[in-house]
């Protein structure tokens, strides 16, 4: 299991052949046989690395199949996603056209690092994202720390 995280951001293009180089901060913590798929709020493009991905998994398999709203979500998230995937001898994957027209991405991105994965968001869509955020931070820390801490004022 690796022990390496994903943390900051950078800015990269897509090629025309729907390529990404992921920066060399993030190969090592990516590993061999990722996933790619999309984050749960369909956002932005996902980069599981496999021990991030088994867990999901998991609490996936979790939901019943007679859970019909639970499997919704479960076909939603398997659907788009591709297991098995690899870095080519230049650091570069392919981000599937189908993933890279549900995050709404052109050709400038943003690759941010969220800890256990990695996500590839549209630059403009990243930074509408962080500007949202950033105007309500009081409150998300209040969120957080409340929901996670049971804290809400540290």
């Amino acid at each position: 299991m690796l022990s390496a995280e994903f943390s900051g951001n950078y800015t990269h293009n897509i090629d025309p052949k729907g390529r990404v180089t992921i920066p060399a901060a993030y190969r090592e913590a990516l590993g061999y046989g990722f996933t790619i798929g999309l984050n749960n709020d369909f956002s932005a493009i996902a980069l599981y690395p496999v021990d991030k991905w088994r867990d999901m998994s998991a609490r996936l398999d979790r939901i019943p199949d007679s859970d019909a709203r639970g499997m919704a979500y479960v076909r939603l998230i398997k659907a788009f996603s591709f297991t098995n995937q690899s870095l080519d001898g230049q650091g570069r994957v392919l981000l599937p056209a189908a993933l890279r027209q549900k995050a709404g991405m052109d050709k400038a991105i943003r690759f941010a690092g969220m800890g256990r994965w990695l996500e590839i968001w549209d630059e403009d869509r990243f930074n509408e994202f962080c500007a949202r955020s950033e105007t309500d931070i009081g409150a998300l820390l209040d969120y957080v720390n409340d929901r996670y801490y049971g804290n809400p004022n540290p």
